[in-house]
Protein backbone atom coordinates (compact mmCIF):
# COMPACT_ATOMS: atom_id res chain seq x y z
CA UNK A 1 0.00 0.00 0.00
CA UNK A 2 1.45 3.80 -1.05
CA UNK A 3 1.92 6.27 1.36
CA UNK A 4 -0.88 8.05 -0.22
CA UNK A 5 -3.57 5.55 -0.24
CA UNK A 6 -2.40 4.77 3.57
CA UNK A 7 -2.99 8.78 3.95
CA UNK A 8 -6.56 8.63 2.46
CA UNK A 9 -7.65 5.73 4.85
CA UNK A 10 -6.53 7.57 7.68
CA UNK A 11 -8.38 10.78 6.87
CA UNK A 12 -11.15 8.56 5.91
CA UNK A 13 -11.29 6.90 9.06
CA UNK A 14 -10.89 10.31 11.04
CA UNK A 15 -13.34 11.66 9.10
CA UNK A 16 -15.88 9.06 9.69
CA UNK A 17 -15.20 8.77 13.22
CA UNK A 18 -15.61 12.54 13.89
CA UNK A 19 -19.25 12.21 11.85
CA UNK A 20 -20.69 8.92 13.61
CA UNK A 21 -21.46 11.13 16.72
CA UNK A 22 -23.54 13.76 15.13
CA UNK A 23 -25.28 10.59 12.52
CA UNK A 24 -26.01 8.95 16.08
CA UNK A 25 -27.55 11.67 17.40
CA UNK A 26 -29.99 11.75 14.48
CA UNK A 27 -30.73 8.75 15.04
CA UNK A 28 -31.33 9.10 18.42
CA UNK A 29 -33.84 11.75 18.14
CA UNK A 30 -35.35 10.32 15.13
CA UNK A 31 -36.20 7.04 15.68
CA UNK A 32 -35.30 6.64 19.62
CA UNK A 33 -32.57 4.73 18.75
CA UNK A 34 -30.68 3.85 22.13
CA UNK A 35 -27.91 6.40 23.05
CA UNK A 36 -26.13 3.57 25.07
CA UNK A 37 -25.62 1.80 22.47
CA UNK A 38 -24.12 1.39 18.52
CA UNK A 39 -21.16 3.43 19.31
CA UNK A 40 -22.90 6.61 20.76
CA UNK A 41 -21.48 9.50 22.64
CA UNK A 42 -25.19 10.49 23.67
CA UNK A 43 -24.95 7.83 26.90
CA UNK A 44 -22.87 10.54 28.81
CA UNK A 45 -25.57 13.11 28.57
CA UNK A 46 -28.63 10.89 28.48
CA UNK A 47 -30.07 9.09 31.50
CA UNK A 48 -31.22 5.18 30.36
CA UNK A 49 -34.79 6.07 30.20
CA UNK A 50 -37.82 3.01 30.32
CA UNK A 51 -39.91 1.94 27.43
CA UNK A 52 -43.56 1.27 28.41
CA UNK A 53 -46.01 -1.32 26.61
CA UNK A 54 -49.60 -0.85 26.73
CA UNK A 55 -52.01 -3.19 25.40
CA UNK A 56 -55.48 -2.92 25.01
CA UNK A 57 -58.08 -5.36 23.42
CA UNK A 58 -60.60 -3.76 20.64
CA UNK A 59 -64.37 -5.46 19.91
CA UNK A 60 -66.58 -3.15 17.80
CA UNK A 61 -66.33 -0.19 19.96
CA UNK A 62 -65.68 -1.79 22.80
CA UNK A 63 -61.96 -1.12 24.53
CA UNK A 64 -60.44 -3.68 26.82
CA UNK A 65 -57.19 -3.08 28.58
CA UNK A 66 -54.85 -6.24 28.55
CA UNK A 67 -53.27 -5.64 32.24
CA UNK A 68 -49.92 -7.82 32.57
CA UNK A 69 -51.77 -10.22 35.60
CA UNK A 70 -54.27 -11.36 32.99
CA UNK A 71 -51.77 -12.58 30.14
CA UNK A 72 -50.13 -15.70 29.72
CA UNK A 73 -46.62 -16.31 30.31
CA UNK A 74 -45.37 -16.17 27.20
CA UNK A 75 -47.08 -12.53 26.72
CA UNK A 76 -45.88 -11.16 29.67
CA UNK A 77 -42.40 -12.39 28.14
CA UNK A 78 -43.19 -10.93 24.32
CA UNK A 79 -44.16 -7.85 26.33
CA UNK A 80 -41.03 -7.61 28.12
CA UNK A 81 -38.74 -8.41 25.19
CA UNK A 82 -40.38 -5.65 23.18
CA UNK A 83 -39.74 -3.18 25.78
CA UNK A 84 -36.22 -4.12 25.70
CA UNK A 85 -35.96 -4.06 21.97
CA UNK A 86 -37.53 -0.99 21.71
CA UNK A 87 -35.27 0.16 24.34
CA UNK A 88 -32.24 -0.53 22.00
CA UNK A 89 -33.53 0.12 18.44
CA UNK A 90 -36.28 2.12 18.53
CA UNK A 91 -38.53 2.34 16.00
CA UNK A 92 -36.93 0.17 14.40
CA UNK A 93 -38.29 -2.71 16.32
CA UNK A 94 -42.17 -3.36 15.65
CA UNK A 95 -44.45 -4.89 18.06
CA UNK A 96 -45.79 -7.14 14.99
CA UNK A 97 -44.74 -10.56 16.23
CA UNK A 98 -46.51 -9.84 19.91
CA UNK A 99 -49.61 -8.52 18.02
CA UNK A 100 -49.83 -11.43 16.10
CA UNK A 101 -49.27 -13.61 20.01
CA UNK A 102 -52.21 -11.46 21.07
CA UNK A 103 -54.61 -11.88 18.22
CA UNK A 104 -53.93 -15.99 18.93
CA UNK A 105 -54.94 -15.73 22.29
CA UNK A 106 -57.33 -13.06 22.58
CA UNK A 107 -60.19 -14.77 20.16
CA UNK A 108 -62.75 -12.36 21.53
CA UNK A 109 -61.08 -9.20 19.55
CA UNK A 110 -61.28 -7.69 16.32
CA UNK A 111 -58.14 -5.86 16.71
CA UNK A 112 -55.45 -5.19 18.90
CA UNK A 113 -53.77 -1.92 20.08
CA UNK A 114 -50.48 -1.64 21.62
CA UNK A 115 -48.99 1.62 23.12
CA UNK A 116 -45.19 2.21 22.67
CA UNK A 117 -43.88 4.69 24.89
CA UNK A 118 -40.61 5.78 25.13
CA UNK A 119 -39.34 8.26 28.00
CA UNK A 120 -36.05 10.39 26.77
CA UNK A 121 -34.64 13.73 27.77
CA UNK A 122 -35.51 16.85 25.86
CA UNK A 123 -32.62 18.81 25.14
CA UNK A 124 -35.06 21.91 24.44
CA UNK A 125 -36.48 21.54 27.75
CA UNK A 126 -33.59 19.31 30.05
CA UNK A 127 -36.78 17.81 31.42
CA UNK A 128 -37.86 14.10 30.70
CA UNK A 129 -40.70 13.85 28.16
CA UNK A 130 -42.60 11.18 26.66
CA UNK A 131 -43.52 10.47 22.99
CA UNK A 132 -46.03 7.29 22.48
CA UNK A 133 -45.98 5.44 19.27
CA UNK A 134 -49.70 3.77 18.93
CA UNK A 135 -50.04 0.63 16.57
CA UNK A 136 -53.56 -1.48 15.48
CA UNK A 137 -53.22 -4.40 14.38
CA UNK A 138 -56.67 -5.43 12.99
CA UNK A 139 -58.19 -9.51 12.53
Amino acid sequence: MTLAAKQRLVVAALAALALWPIAHRALVVQTRLSPWRFFGWAMYCTPKLPVMVELTALRGKARMRLLPGALSREERRAVQRLSEQRGVWGTFATPARLAVRLLTSQYYADAVEIAVTHWYLDPATARIATQRYDYTYPR
